[in-house]
């Protein structure tokens, strides 16, 4: 009896424990790259052969203390960095495809700066 208890008990604990972390919020901000830029996008997405590329890195913050402006520049050093490598992978498997890594790099960190800004304000 002992043992059908413990072989039910224990996958419902786990299961219990990992829907609590599920139900956390995930500390990262989303750093995406684009080589191609939207006001010169193609005007017609539907035209054959028209796609957009993209690629993400995840971001994660849970060790930092973002009301905390060390901390903070660390994030902002982390999103560069991950820009950086995003937009090199895409100017390597795309090079025709839009403006270098650089300017690629930049858009995505300010766009992803952006987010962390609300982040940390939001926790001040």
């Amino acid at each position: 009896m002992r043992r059908k208890l413990l072989a039910f008990a224990v996958p419902v604990a786990a299961c219990m424990a990992w829907s609590n972390v599920l139900a956390e919020p995930l500390e990262e901000i989303v750093v995406e790259g684009s080589p191609i830029v939207e006001e010169h996008a193609v005007k017609t997405p539907s035209a054959p052969g028209y796609y957009k590329v993209m690629m993400s890195s995840r971001v994660s913050y849970a060790d930092l203390d973002l009301a905390q402006p060390t901390d903070f520049a660390t994030l902002e050093r982390r999103i560069k960095e991950a820009a950086t490598v995003v937009c090199d992978k895409l100017g390597k498997a795309y090079p025709e495809s839009g403006p270098n890594t650089k300017e690629c790099a930049k858009r995505a960190a300010d766009k992803a700066l952006a987010e962390a800004t609300k982040v940390a304000a939001s926790r001040k």
